[in-house]
């Protein structure tokens, strides 16, 4: 009796995009995205219909120049962006959902008003821009002062957010 010599292949795994701060990406064909968020807010669109989801890493609220580029630094530019990217017409609206994450208060400054730091700002901004586009929220888990990690599957469509423990107390 001989062993059997040929390679083994296990099934390709999924391909997970990292989506850093400022950037917006979009995933096709089983591809899945993640961002690790603190502040920052992550802005994902879902598109099941198309099999099209896209995701931002949002820092800043609002981009202090126009015309909006595509990118993903400032809050408003990045929906713009990821409607653009996704290719979402007014017409397709209504099959396409948000979820939004992070907008965590990361540094508790003492005598602050939460409502006024960036993260807050950032999930305001993300809320005006999508209620502005007509883009229904699904999902959202926002403020407090926890990080958390947003993934997107692009295989079907599903998302997952992550609390992340604090590793320190103010």
């Amino acid at each position: 009796m001989t062993a059997d010599t040929r390679s083994f292949e296990a099934p390709a795994a999924a391909c997970e995009i990292a989506v850093h701060i400022g950037q917006v990406k979009v995933a096709r064909n089983g591809e899945s995205l993640k961002a690790l968020l603190g502040s920052c807010v992550g802005v994902g669109l879902l598109w099941k219909d198309r099999e099209v989801y896209g995701l931002a890493h949002c820092l800043l609220p609002e981009c202090p120049t126009r015309p909006l580029t595509i990118g993903g630094r400032f809050v408003d530019q990045a929906v713009a962006s990821l409607v653009a990217m996704m290719r979402i017409r007014a017409d397709d609206i209504p099959r396409v959902v948000a979820v939004l994450a992070g907008g965590g208060n990361m540094t508790s400054p003492r005598g602050t008003d939460p409502g006024g730091l960036v993260g807050s700002q950032n999930v305001r901004v993300a809320m005006r821009e999508l209620n502005r586009l007509g883009i229904a929220i699904a999902s959202s888990d926002v403020g407090g002062d926890v990080g958390r990690t947003l993934s997107i599957c692009g295989s079907d469509g599903s998302h997952h957010v992550e609390r992340l423990p604090r590793s320190f107390e103010p």
